[in-house]
């Protein structure tokens, strides 16, 4: 087993840097979503540079680095908040629906070489998102809420066992943003 190469800032990050490992190269990058609630219309360039431009280099980068140094397995964590939308977050949400479907792009160039590239899509309230602004839309249990592990699904997406997934999202949330 080897240590995973785990790219982007934050709790999930940091953690996983300590604990995710894997029988075959893998990456994950965790985007840099920031919470910063503002509304479409009141967007400025700097913020648009700050809550999307960047936050999507990083992804781009850290897909282009993975390959670069043959990882066989790639996830993308995101907060759900770009499947569902939210109000005042449009930036954030773009930006990982952006990367969503980067994955999906690079799923399908480098799946002929063995490589898998998946995305997991998380509660946004683990990126700080506040969920008063943008909370979530399903009737799920709120028992659940900010007790969900992500960690053992991109565990076992970095693993050789998951060879058969790729280009997928996989909302590992409780529930919450159905």
């Amino acid at each position: 087993m080897t240590k995973v190469d785990v790219v982007g800032v934050g709790p999930l990050a940091d953690s996983w840097r300590k604990t995710l490992t894997s029988d075959v190269e893998a990456t994950v990058i965790v985007v840099e979503a920031r919470p910063e609630p503002a509304r479409v219309t009141e967007l400025s360039d700097e913020q648009i540079d700050r809550l999307w431009e960047r936050p999507m280099q990083v992804v781009i980068n850290g897909l282009q680095a993975a390959h670069e140094r043959g990882a066989r397995r790639i996830v993308v964590v995101v907060p759900t908040t770009g499947m569902s939308g939210g109000a005042q977050y449009a930036a954030t949400a773009a930006m990982a629906e952006a990367a969503r479907v980067l994955v999906k792009s690079a799923a399908r160039q480098w799946g002929s070489s063995g490589v898998t590239v998946n995305a997991v899509a998380v509660d946004p309230q683990t990126f700080g998102v506040d969920p008063a602004i943008s909370g979530p839309v399903s009737i799920a249990p709120r028992a659940l809420e900010g007790s969900v592990d992500p960690g053992p699904t991109v565990q076992w997406l970095c693993s050789g066992a998951s060879a058969h997934v790729t280009g997928q999202t996989v909302v590992c949330d409780g529930g919450l943003w159905m």
